[in-house]
């Protein structure tokens, strides 16, 4: 008699699921979407350790593949991703992961959409459809599930790291003269609340910028809070919580050196590396970096600016400040901040 049968894709694809399933941490909640054709399969709340439901939610679209061929730079391309299915993800209010399951080696392979979309690595194949490369090291063994951990708490973030990416390369410049007015201060005096807030507006995108740009775990502005906290202990006749020019001065100096690394390599990320995404991203800054390069920020900044033995020469540092961008609008330079 003729019966029909199970395709073997629909087989395939709840393998797929029970093996990732099985490797997921087993505290974290797995949510199987009912109807799966749009592009999501699971919704996956992520626990922390300390066992607390915080509402961290990514999606999911699982692909199983009965077997994977990994070359010979530890990477697997992945076929057949439709344009409409990628808008769709990137549409999603959530972080969106997709995850290419081996059935015969019981793998599991991530893919952050959405770095992967900025990054430019959604290629256009042969037909209307995109494939891309993932790396082996992205799968779900302890360490890789430590960099898909990453990868999600960056997703969360990215549109504050986008705003400090945007808001430094803009204001960047004027850090120089804020840097040279607060070394010029006495140690003992307080600073204004503007003075600090522009300091702390500096500082909150560098951290940004050093923890998700250049993977570093800088201090968090609390703890310089905490400084200004025993110096209250030891003078009790202070009030008030804005910083002495000590502090301020210690907290430049802690971070001004990684924050223009932050800003040269953001810099690189928009005009040289990922323009494509960028140019649409923040396309009037594109469009003025690419008229007038970060060239200021490089070969005057700490001259004109930083360095003791130049400050005779700059007692008016806002007459040179202005000075220096007419002269560097007029030409077009470029340095080791562009390449």
């Amino acid at each position: 008699m003729d019966f029909p049968q199970r395709d073997l894709t629909h087989i395939i694809e709840r393998q797929a699921l029970e093996i990732l399933t099985q490797q997921l941490p087993k505290e974290w909640i797995v949510r199987e979407m009912t109807e799966r054709d749009y592009g999501v399969d699971l919704y996956v709340e992520i626990i922390r350790e300390d066992k607390k439901v915080t509402g961290d939610l990514i999606a999911i679209q699982v692909k199983g593949k009965e077997k994977l061929k990994i070359d010979a730079d530890g990477k697997f391309k992945f076929y057949t991703i439709k344009k409409s299915t990628l808008n769709y993800w990137l549409n999603l209010p959530v972080p969106v992961f997709f995850v290419v399951v081996c059935i015969e080696s019981e793998q599991s392979y991530w893919c952050n959409v959405r770095d992967a979309n900025r990054t430019d690595k959604f290629i256009k194949g042969a037909s209307e459809t995109l494939y891309t490369e993932i790396p082996k090291e992205q799968n779900l063994s302890k360490n890789g599930l430590i960099l898909f951990q990453f990868n999600y708490l960056r997703e969360k973030r990215w549109g504050a790291v986008e705003n400090a990416m945007e808001q430094s390369l803009m204001l960047f410049n004027s850090f120089g003269p804020f840097i040279l007015m607060c070394k010029r201060k006495s140690d003992s005096q307080l600073c204004s609340t503007t003075i600090q807030y522009i300091l702390l507006q500096h500082y909150e995108y560098f951290y940004l910028l050093s923890r998700y740009i250049l993977g570093k775990k800088p201090k968090a502005i609390s703890e310089w809070y905490d400084i200004k906290i025993l110096e209250l202990q030891k003078h009790p006749n202070r009030k008030g919580i804005t910083f002495s020019y000590k502090v301020v001065k210690q907290v430049i100096k802690y971070f001004a050196s990684d924050y223009r690394e932050a800003v040269r390599q953001v810099n690189l990320l928009v005009i040289k590396y990922y323009p494509t995404y960028y140019q649409q991203r923040f396309p009037y800054l594109y469009v003025h970096l690419k008229l007038r390069p970060l060239t200021f920020v490089h070969s005057d900044w700490f001259a004109r600016y930083y360095n003791d033995e130049y400050e005779n020469d700059t007692m008016n540092i806002e007459k040179k400040y202005f000075d220096d961008f007419t002269d560097y609008d007029d030409y077009d330079l470029i340095d080791d901040l562009n390449i």
